[in-house]
This record gives C-alpha cells, structure tokens and sequence, in this order.
C-alpha cells in the first residue's frame, strides 16, 4: 500500500495536482467577487497555474496574490471594456432579431461573429498580459493577432470553454469549484506552445531554465 500512495508515486503527485487546480479555482473565484476584477483574476489564474501548479515553482496562494497585485490596474481596465464591449454587442444583436428584416438578420449575424472574436481576445489577453510587458493596446493587438493566426486553436478554445460553461451550468456544483482551474490547466499546454512562438529566445542556459521555457 506504501507503494501506490507514496509521495513519489504517480497517484500522489496526481492527487496532489488535482487538489492545487482546485486550490486555484478557488482562489479565481474569491479574485472576481467584485465583478471589474474579473480579468485581474484570470490573469493571475493562468499565471499561477502554469508557474505554481504545472512546473512546481512556488507556492500556489503566494504566486496567485502576486500576480493579482501586480495586475490588478490592468486587469480592471481590460475587464471594465470587455464587459461594455459585450453589453452593446450583445443590445445590438437582440435589436436587429428583434426587427426580423433581411438586412437585420445579416446584421445580426455580422454581430455574432464579432461577438465570437471579442469572446476569443477574451481568451487569449489574460494569457498574454500575465507573460509579457507591455502596455494594454499591446496586449489587446497580440490578442487579437492570435485569434486569426492560430484559428483552429482558437476554435478549440472556444469550445473548451463553452462546453465547460454549459457543464457549470447544469451541475453547479461541484463542478464551479473544479471546471474552471480544470479547463485553464488543460487550455495552458497549447496555449504556452503559441506563447512561445511571441517570446524572446532564451540567450544563456541560465534563461533556458526558467519555468516559462519549459
């Protein structure tokens, strides 16, 4: 029995895993309480969950406050325009089904695209403002680049995310304290593959050992 439930065992660092992807979400869930730290506290999601749960550096509380302190002005902004962006898109939408003309039904799909891509940026900046920086716009145009260049992953995303919503929805709990540090874990190992394509290359050994080129 020593054998299977070890510290050195693959069942132990499994559970071990899976008790910080839960450790995590909680902590995302605390972070976006007052609603405009959403963003900040995806950010600091995504970072702790790469550097803290994936490569073991540091402590999970302790990189997860970090980084929320550090983005917290970021990550209130970036949140506060997202959530208008999606109001008005969303109000416009719901006008032209309301009209039922032909030209308001192409509109209103014109507006469902946009709606797909903001949902993507969405994805993609909380990522992206935790690994480099720069200034917001910089941030918000990489984003951007990467919804189109990187399509298929970005579809996948997409529906990553959606399924897991809808499973949150269904089964809220226990799946709100599990899904979303889940789905952030699993969305991590490709996203950092395209994170990469935008970094610096490493130019000592000593840069090549560092938790984000891993």
């Amino acid at each position: 029995m020593s054998s299977i439930f070890g510290q050195d065992t693959v069942f132990f660092r499994g559970m071990n895993q899976v008790g910080n992807v839960i450790a995590v979400t909680l902590l995302w869930l605390l972070g976006c309480l007052p609603i405009v730290t959403i963003g900040t506290s995806c950010i600091a999601m995504y970072y702790t969950m790469v550097k803290a749960v994936r490569h073991g550096e540091g402590y999970v509380s302790r990189e997860f406050f970090g980084a929320y302190k550090r983005n917290l002005g970021n990550g209130i902004w970036l949140t506060i325009v997202f959530l208008l962006l999606a109001g008005v898109l969303a109000i416009d939408r719901i006008y032209m089904d309301q009209l039922g003309t032909g030209t308001a039904n192409a509109m209103s799909l014109g507006y469902t695209l946009l709606i797909l891509v903001a949902a993507s940026v969405f994805l993609y900046i909380w990522p992206v403002v935790s690994r480099f920086t720069m200034g917001k716009w910089a941030c918000f145009r990489l984003s951007l680049l990467m919804v189109f260049r990187h399509l298929p992953y970005t579809v996948l995303f997409l529906a990553m995310w959606i399924l897991s919503i809808c499973i949150v929805v269904l089964i809220p709990v226990p799946m709100t304290f599990i899904i979303p540090g889940g789905c952030c874990y699993l969305e991590s190992f490709l996203m950092e593959k395209l994170l990469r394509k935008y970094m610096a290359k490493p130019e000592t050994e000593e840069d090549l050992e560092k938790w984000y080129y891993k």
